[in-house]
């Protein structure tokens, strides 16, 4: 079986790679499926006023193996793959056209990618690397649609962690909320219980998904507008 080679992604923030499609007027419009079971890039969507299927890719990030890779890209990738699972499994079963959106959030500490914690030692190691300093939160997205349509791109925030108390720590272990998370943290979640935590850039990349601003790019695919050479 051969294998889907991601688009090559430009410089900077964002990039856009793009195989041409017709609009799809005189069709009955696509849904949007998100190629994801998390549930807050479900609520970020919902906020919008969007209502998509859930179809998980299903695709085990913690089995790669990245090598010296630029995290600005890991998460993009990762991100074109999953929507091209998800969209050769729904053609395998004679599911209907949609539009799917894949994400994937990436931590980045001195230019190593930083996924979700393997166990409790891990995401207790891997919290502690964070605290005292920046590091980066990078989420890769994509948007895949029918004949072939595809956006692909990124966005990076950086966060600061300061001094996390020994003892709110081994709570936050045990109560399992690093459990799924990138770097082994959800930020709204930490910034609740407390931690002190500064975002430079857009809170939902660090979430996972820039909900706000992909609506733009949703809402044309989902009219039928998408498919010139406008960046994403």
């Amino acid at each position: 079986m051969g294998v889907d080679r991601a688009p090559t992604l430009s410089s900077g923030l964002v990039a856009s790679s793009v195989q041409r499609s017709s609009p799809l007027s005189g069709r009955r419009a696509a849904p949007l499926v998100l190629a994801s079971a998390s549930p807050r890039r479900v609520a970020l969507l919902r906020e919008l006023g969007f209502e998509p299927e859930v179809e998980p890719a299903d695709i085990d990030d913690g089995a790669l193996v990245l090598g010296e890779t630029d995290a600005r890209d890991v998460a993009p990738a990762l991100a074109y793959f999953k929507a091209r699972r998800v969209a050769s499994r729904r053609r395998a079963r004679g599911a209907t056209e949609a539009w799917i959106l894949a994400a994937d959030t990436v931590c980045e500490r001195d230019g190593a990618v930083l996924g979700k914690p393997e166990d409790s030692t891990d995401a207790r190691e891997m919290i502690r690397s964070l605290a005292n300093r920046a590091h980066g939160v990078v989420t890769g997205w994509c948007l895949s649609g029918p004949n072939g349509a595809c956006r692909v791109g990124r966005d990076v925030a950086t966060i600061v962690i300061g001094e996390i108390e020994p003892s709110e720590l081994e709570r936050f272990i045990a109560l399992d909320l690093w459990r799924g998370k990138a770097g082994g943290y959800n930020l709204p979640e930490v910034v609740a219980r407390g931690w002190p935590v500064r975002c430079e850039g857009d809170p939902q990349t660090v979430v996972g998904l820039p909900a706000r601003r992909l609506a733009p790019l949703l809402k044309d695919a989902l009219a039928g507008r998408l498919g010139d050479d406008s960046d994403a």
